[in-house]
C-alpha cells in the first residue's frame, strides 16, 4: 500500500494581506509548511494558520526562509555561519510557540526558497543547516528533494527523511527543481500536474524538463497556495489519488 503526504506552504501573507483561502485549503491538506515572519508572515498570522492546522489534523512544518521580506526569501544573502544557524533556531522556536498553544508539536522543517536551494548547491552548508537542526531537535522530518545535499546528510545523522515532490514545479535531470527565472519552469495546467503526480507516487518517475524519464521517491507533495487555482488542483489530486488506492495522510503517520 501506498501512502504520501499532502502539504502546501502557507502563512505567507504580511499585516492585512493574504496569499491564499487557508480556511479552505488546510482541510485538504495533511502538511503544511508555516513561514516564520523572516521571508513572510507574521505573529497573528503563525498563530491563526497553526490553529487552523491543529483543527485539522494537519502535520505543522517549520518553513524558515533568509530574512527578506521584500523579496519573498527568493533572493541570496551572504550571512555568517552562526548568523544563518540563529535565524534557524529563531524561527523554529517562534512557531513551536504557536504549536504548543495549540496543543501540538512541530512535524517537520522545509527550508523556503533562495535557503532552501542554496542548500541542494553546496554540501557543505547542507550539513551546517542540517546539523543546526539536529542540534535542535532530531526528531524532526528533514523535508527535501529527494537524492540532495540534505537528505543524504540527514540520513548519515540518522534524521527522519520525507522525499518531496513538487505538484507544479519541473525538475532538471538530476531532480533538482528548474529556476523560476525560466519561461516554463511552473506548470499551470492542471490535468497536466495531476497526471504527473499519479505518475510519480505510483510509478516512482517523472518526465524532467528536458525529456528525460528520471526515477524519484515520493513521500510528500508540494502544492504552492498561491498557484492561480491551488484548491480545486488540490481537490483533483486528492481525487485521483485516492482512486488509484494511495493513502493520504500526514508525514509522522508513516516516515
Amino acid at each position: 500500500m501506498i501512502h504520501v503526504d499532502l502539504n502546501a506552504d502557507l502563512g505567507e501573507g504580511y499585516g492585512a494581506y493574504t496569499i491564499c483561502n487557508e480556511e479552505e485549503l488546510i482541510p485538504l491538506l495533511t502538511s503544511a509548511n508555516i513561514a516564520c515572519g523572516f521571508h513572510a508572515g507574521d505573529p497573528n498570522i503563525m498563530r491563526k494558520v497553526t490553529q487552523l492546522c491543529a483543527d485539522n489534523e494537519v502535520g505543522i512544518g517549520v518553513h524558515p526562509g533568509f530574512p527578506d521580506l521584500l523579496g519573498f526569501g527568493r533572493r541570496f544573502m551572504q550571512c555568517k555561519d552562526e548568523e544563518l544557524e540563529n535565524y534557524l533556531y529563531y524561527q523554529i522556536g517562534a512557531l513551536e510557540a504557536f504549536a504548543k498553544m495549540a496543543g501540538k508539536r512541530i512535524q517537520h522543517c522545509n527550508a523556503h526558497g533562495a535557503w532552501g536551494n542554496w542548500h541542494e548547491k553546496d554540501p557543505e552548508y547542507a550539513r551546517k543547516f542540517v546539523g543546526a537542526l539536529a542540534k535542535y531537535d532530531k526528531n524532526i522530518i528533514v523535508k527535501a528533494i529527494s537524492g540532495g545535499y540534505r537528505q543524504q546528510i540527514a540520513k548519515e545523522m540518522g534524521l527522519r527523511v520525507a522525499s518531496e515532490f513538487f505538484a507544479d514545479r519541473q525538475i532538471n535531470n538530476n531532480g533538482r527543481l528548474v529556476p523560476r527565472s525560466i519561461p516554463g519552469s511552473v506548470i499551470h495546467d492542471k490535468d497536466m500536474i495531476v497526471e504527473r503526480v499519479l505518475r510519480a507516487v505510483i510509478k516512482r518517475e517523472a518526465t524532467s524538463f528536458e525529456g528525460v524519464d528520471i526515477p524519484v521517491q515520493v513521500d510528500t507533495i508540494t502544492i504552492h497556495g498561491d498557484t492561480e487555482g491551488s484548491i480545486e488542483i488540490i481537490r483533483s489530486i486528492r481525487e485521483a489519488l485516492l482512486k488509484n488506492g494511495v493513502v493520504i495522510t500526514k508525514m509522522e503517520d508513516f516516515i
